[in-house]
């Protein structure tokens, strides 16, 4: 129970305060994609948590309880006594509904925005492919008295499933040449990254579970840095101000909803970023917080496993007096 117990306060902790510590890291948005990085896996580190207390809870009546033991050499009587809780299998049969009831919560959510997604998008080729022209480029052109420049993102079953980028008639007049390359750059970034699933799992999460503020603000978060992360992927450091032009141009179009856009999400906090001086990046970052980010989502099963070790450890200890034969 003990495990439970140790499980269950990693949850509250790291939703609750877990945010308000990963916001205070200063160097997240020099590197974005580290840090997108982070924010998923403190989100499924939470997640992860949740699910194994409730294993954790019911594993002295579930048939796990068998591999567990044969997995660390323990006898299956030790692994449940490690695990039991003095109310009997109660507990785990509650813990166990009520992590069914949110799982199938998440994945009908889950489900519902990826169809939606999906329904507006096709909508807005739709239109696209009645109000818009192909430029030679290799994006749309659409008449609009606003300077707007979006993404949509593809999918299986339809022409464009690679994704669209489209400029407005009045970005093209606004935009150097220089700046529309790398407008489209920050669109195309987008779309080969996949930025948006990252947003809709962290979506998924938030409509899921409104309550729990990690979820709330790795969805907030990740918004950002994945536009910062186009950011830098569309720029060197000698045109980082350019496209801070081409933001500061683009600062008063609109997008659709299920779009990608270049200027509309912390707009004022990029153009900072891209006219301040190039950070250096330390040498091995990534790898050390692909390292973390493993670490976090170990810590859970780490605490998970530590009584079926502990029982391993017991029989152990009591096995190994009688293999010592008498001189």
């Amino acid at each position: 129970m003990t495990a439970a117990l140790l499980l269950a306060a990693y949850v509250v902790a790291a939703g609750s305060g877990g945010a308000t510590a990963l916001s205070r890291w200063t160097w997240i948005n020099r590197a974005p994609r580290c840090g997108i990085l982070a924010w998923q896996a403190l989100s499924f580190s939470v997640v992860l948590a949740g699910f194994l207390a409730a294993v954790a809870l019911a594993l002295p009546f579930l048939p796990l309880r068998y591999a567990v033991a044969d997995l660390f050499g323990a006898h299956t009587l030790t692994v449940i006594e490690h695990y039991a809780t003095p109310l009997g299998p109660w507990p785990g049969i509650a813990a166990l509904t009520v992590v069914a009831f949110l799982a199938t919560k998440l994945a009908l959510t889950t489900a519902r925005r990826i169809r939606w997604a999906d329904q507006a998008r096709r909508a807005q080729r739709k239109a696209l492919a009645l109000v818009g022209h192909q430029h030679p480029e290799g994006f749309i052109v659409i008449e609009h008295a606003e300077p707007v420049a979006y993404c949509l993102p593809g999918g299986a079953g339809h022409p464009g499933r690679h994704g669209t980028v489209v400029l407005s008639t009045a970005a093209l007049a606004l935009l150097t040449d220089g700046e529309r390359h790398l407008v489209l750059g920050h669109e195309r970034r987008h779309l080969r990254a996949r930025h948006d699933l990252a947003l809709a799992c962290a979506d998924a999460l938030r409509t899921t579970f409104p309550r729990v503020a990690v979820f709330a603000a790795a969805h907030r978060e990740i918004a950002v840095l994945v536009e910062m992360a186009a950011d830098d992927a569309a720029s060197t450091a000698r045109e980082r101000r350019t496209l801070a032009q081409a933001l500061v141009a683009l600062g008063t179009g609109t997008r659709p909803e299920v779009a990608l856009g270049a200027s509309d999400t912390a707009a004022v906090q990029r153009v900072r970023r891209l006219t301040a001086p190039v950070p250096r990046r330390r040498a091995g970052q990534g790898s050390m917080v692909a390292a973390a980010a493993l670490a976090v989502l170990s810590l859970p099963v780490s605490i998970a496993l530590a009584p079926a070790v502990e029982a391993a450890t017991r029989d152990c200890c009591a096995i190994a007096p009688l293999a010592i034969e008498p001189s």
